[in-house]
Formats: C-alpha cells, sequence, structure tokens
C-alpha cells in the first residue's frame, strides 16, 4: 500500500511540476513603475497664471525668451534624452496633440510652435543628477491675436542595447515621454470660434469601413468642450444609415482633423448620400446638410481589405426571387396547359 502512494505522489509530480515551470516562464513580466527621469517647468514672471505647471506666457511681438525646463535623472545610469519642440494640432480622435514631430499642418496656420522654439536635439543627464535646459522661443514681428499653441517634448533614448536585443522573440519595451505645454498670447482680446467643413469621403481606419468628414477650426482658439453629432442618409431617403455622436471633444487653434462615421462592419456601396451634421462647444453651434459620393473604386478597393465585414447577400436574394417566379410562372403555364388538354380530352 505505501509503495503504490508512493508511486502516486510521484506521478502527481510529473504532471504539477511542468505545469509550475511553464507558469513561471511565461508569467507576463510587470512593466516598469516609472519613467527614469522627471520634468519641471521654470515659471518665469510673465506667466499668466502662475498655478499652471505648463507655460501660459503673455508676450509682444519680437520678443525672445528662453524657456527653462529641468530634467532629473533618477537612475544610476547615464541616459540620454530625446527633446522636440512640437506644434499643437487636432488628432483623429478630436483630441489636441502635442506629441507630434512632423504633423501635416493646417494651411490657417501662419506661425507654428516649431516654427519660433529652438532646443537641443539630445540632453545627457548623468546618473542621479539634475540639468536646466533652455528653449528658446522668439515671437513673430508681426502682431496677433489669440493664441500660439504648443508642447515641448521630452523621451529618453533607446540605448543601443535595447536596439539589438529582440531575436525571434516579441519584445514590447515602454519608452516615456513628458510633455510641457506651451501657450503664448500677447493680449486678452477675445477670438471667436469658427468650424469649417470641407472633405466628405470614404475611408478605411484601422481595416474598419468608415466615413470621415474633414472639420477645420481656422482661429487661433481652442475649441473646448465640442460635442458632434453626425447622421449619414442615402440621398433621398429620411432612413439614417450610420451616426457617429461624440462630445468633450477639443481642437487645437488653426487645425483639422477627419471626423469618423464608422459604417459598422458593413460594406460600403457606391452612390449618393447625405451628410446632416451638429457641432457644439459653448454658445456656439454649427450645422451642415451636404451631399456626397461614394465611387465604385473606393467602395470596391475598401470592402476587399476590410475585417469583420459583413457579407451583402442582397443580389443572391434578388436572384432566388427571379428565379422563384421565373419556375412559378412556368409551373402556371405547365398546369394551364396540361389542364387544357384534359379538357380536350374529356371533350372527345
Amino acid at each position: 500500500m505505501e509503495r503504490s502512494w508512493v508511486f502516486v505522489k510521484k506521478l502527481m509530480l510529473l504532471f504539477v511540476l511542468p505545469i509550475v515551470l511553464i507558469g513561471v516562464l511565461f508569467h507576463p513580466l510587470s512593466p516598469q513603475a516609472a519613467a527614469n527621469f522627471s520634468v519641471t517647468a521654470v515659471i518665469p514672471d510673465n506667466q499668466i497664471d502662475k498655478t499652471k505647471t505648463y507655460f501660459d506666457l503673455r508676450m509682444k511681438p519680437g520678443q525672445k525668451q528662453d524657456l527653462e525646463v529641468v530634467l532629473k535623472n533618477d537612475t544610476d545610469k547615464e541616459i540620454t534624452i530625446e527633446t522636440n519642440a512640437n506644434t499643437a494640432v487636432t488628432n483623429d480622435n478630436g483630441i489636441v496633440d502635442y506629441s507630434q514631430t512632423d504633423p501635416k499642418l493646417d494651411k490657417s496656420l501662419k506661425t507654428p510652435f516649431s516654427s519660433i522654439a529652438k532646443t537641443d536635439d539630445e540632453v545627457v543627464l548623468p546618473k542621479n543628477s539634475s540639468k536646466t535646459i533652455k528653449v528658446t522661443v522668439t515671437m513673430p514681428a508681426e502682431s496677433f491675436d489669440g493664441i500660439i499653441l504648443g508642447g515641448l517634448q521630452f523621451i529618453e533614448k533607446e540605448g543601443d542595447d535595447a536596439k539589438k536585443d529582440g531575436g525571434e522573440g516579441v519584445q514590447i519595451k515602454n519608452r516615456y515621454a513628458y510633455v510641457v505645454g506651451v501657450q503664448l498670447s500677447e493680449n486678452d482680446t477675445v477670438v471667436e470660434p469658427d468650424m469649417k467643413l470641407h472633405e466628405i469621403k470614404a475611408q478605411q481606419i484601422n481595416y474598419r469601413n468608415a466615413v470621415t468628414a474633414n472639420l477645420q477650426n481656422p482661429e487661433a482658439t481652442l475649441i473646448k468642450p465640442l460635442a458632434i453629432d453626425a447622421k449619414v442618409y442615402k440621398s433621398g431617403d429620411d432612413q439614417v444609415l450610420h451616426q457617429a455622436k461624440r462630445d468633450g471633444l477639443r481642437m487645437a487653434p488653426n487645425s483639422n482633423f477627419n471626423y469618423a462615421i464608422d459604417w459598422e462592419n458593413q460594406p460600403l456601396k457606391a452612390g449618393k448620400y447625405r451628410l446632416k451634421m451638429v457641432a457644439t462647444s459653448g454658445d456656439k453651434t454649427w450645422k451642415w446638410d451636404e451631399e456626397f459620393t461614394i465611387k465604385g473604386d473606393d467602395a470596391k478597393k475598401y470592402n476587399e481589405t476590410a475585417v469583420d465585414l459583413e457579407k451583402d447577400y442582397t443580389w443572391w436574394y434578388i436572384a432566388g426571387g427571379a428565379l422563384a417566379v421565373i419556375l412559378l410562372v412556368f409551373l402556371a403555364f405547365w398546369l394551364g396547359k396540361r389542364s387544357k388538354k384534359d379538357k380536350d380530352e374529356d371533350k372527345k
């Protein structure tokens, strides 16, 4: 009996040990708890709101000023920080984005922040040290109303070891970035917000069919908060095909973005459509009622690459219905002919 129990214990160990080892080997490692460095803006005397931790500065035409930022290395190794002065844009999620280093800028933007701010490309921080860097901002000579909006981005540069690492496995590595916002103005003149609707077109977002409406903020002011309700109809029909309703959006000054109306996994169909859209911010409301066309080539192209697309069986239904009608007509004709033949035989 004892020998049998020993055998059972060995058998259990044989099955349990590999499971434990698999659990250890494939257990996901916790991501790094925090960034290796910290960033602090040194607020100058011409800060409009001293309670803000970003730069909100009152400037003059042609003024040149050095903005100071303290970078602190909290590790026991030397690190290199990449620095960028980015112009604020609106991304297609309807969020003000300070992280794009080379965005497509709106035609209404006269002075991008990236064109008036100069900084070093990289800053080397010795272990457990801090360094104050300077970003030189030079205002345009011509005065303006409204704001210039941008951000100072700081991100740790990948070391050579991280670049070489990889091989056949997949490695997920976090790179932490800090952004210090910069808002520049010259006066208190209120710039009234405005919105314009431009191109409406079929598109694909993450391999899903959609129609996008390009919205523009042509003024040097933030639009926030922004709510948008868009409805798409088939031209000449009052039934809503697709709707996209969102709130809590924000638009950067002099920027544009593509507001998406999801096609809900349905195939795009060529034809004429109608877009009714309402945008609201504060006491401002903008309304549009525009027709647009989905071209056959675009519909075919996007339908071929779309994921989770619902199959359209319309033509199968039409063909099946037509076949059923033909069969019924043939059957009626055959029955009628046979009935006539039977009557003729009865007369004889």
